[in-house]
């Protein structure tokens, strides 16, 4: 059996996870994230803001690329 198993029934998936394979704030972390991705997922972001974020990130990455990469 794999550490990692999903199961699929009519009407929900099942994950089951042995414990030896992750800790608790792992799968914490893993199951806020999940709830996350869901509560966006019900947003309708239009393209404004779409390009809002792209021109966020494009600016953050200007301002911080020497942190990361040497020239």
């Amino acid at each position: 059996m794999t550490r990692i198993q999903l199961d699929t029934q009519p009407d929900k998936y099942l994950i089951s996870i042995d414990r030896s394979a992750v800790d608790r704030q792992w799968l914490v972390q893993l199951i806020e994230r999940l709830r996350l991705e869901e509560l966006a997922g019900q947003f309708n972001f239009g393209e404004d803001v779409e390009a809002l974020g792209e021109q966020i990130k494009a600016d953050w990455w200007a301002k911080n690329k020497s942190r990361f990469i040497n020239e």
